[in-house]
């Protein structure tokens, strides 16, 4: 199971957030659907990606949404027509059409492949870079930490058979001391 991060937030992170959100309002779904998949992509919690959409990034994205809003409302006129049910049948019959590729989807690609050709992609590849440094150095710490404590449950569970071995000392002294203690008073007794 992936940790939660709880780090500063990157701008490609940001980028990621808003994408997925926005995704989800054009296609019809909700803002809690979105957070919750973002967390899943991003290893953050959903209140922790939906506190980010609200306090920051959704203003950065104000054109985009509006843009979102209008595609879910395009989305709900035509998925209350029947000729568009129609149109979605005869579609579905062709044997070019491809389902699982949705409008807000190939907008999202067209704006990669954008950021591709432009050159914006050095910073994200920057931004990936950086984070992948500081999961390495992350991941090296916590090496360090996980063999101290093999180490200490090692030391731990030497200390804790040496234990039993007392114990098992203490119980065998406990089981011959009611034998003497009765000699004892049976010589009390005889006085």
């Amino acid at each position: 199971m992936p940790s939660i991060r709880q780090d500063a937030w990157s701008h490609t992170e940001d980028v990621r957030l808003a994408e997925t959100i926005l995704r989800h309002i054009g296609e019809g779904s909700t803002q809690l659907a979105a957070f919750r998949e973002a967390g899943g992509l991003l290893s953050r919690t959903p209140a922790a990606c939906g506190f980010r959409w609200n306090s920051s990034v959704r203003k950065q994205f104000e054109k985009e949404m509006k843009e979102a809003k209008e595609r879910r409302r395009e989305y709900k006129k035509h998925k209350k027509t029947p000729t568009a049910q129609v149109e979605t049948e005869i579609s579905a019959e062709s044997p070019f059409s491809e389902t699982s590729v949705s409008e807000p989807f190939i907008d999202q690609m067209i704006r990669f492949l954008s950021q591709l050709k432009t050159g914006s992609s050095s910073k994200l590849s920057h931004d990936m870079k950086t984070q992948l440094d500081r999961l390495k150095t992350e991941n090296r710490m916590l090496d360090e930490a996980y063999r101290r404590l093999e180490k200490e449950y090692s030391g731990m569970k030497k200390n804790y058979a040496s234990l039993l071995n007392v114990l098992k000392i203490v119980d065998q002294a406990r089981a011959q001391m009611p034998q003497r203690e009765e000699r004892k008073v049976a010589k009390d007794h005889a006085r």
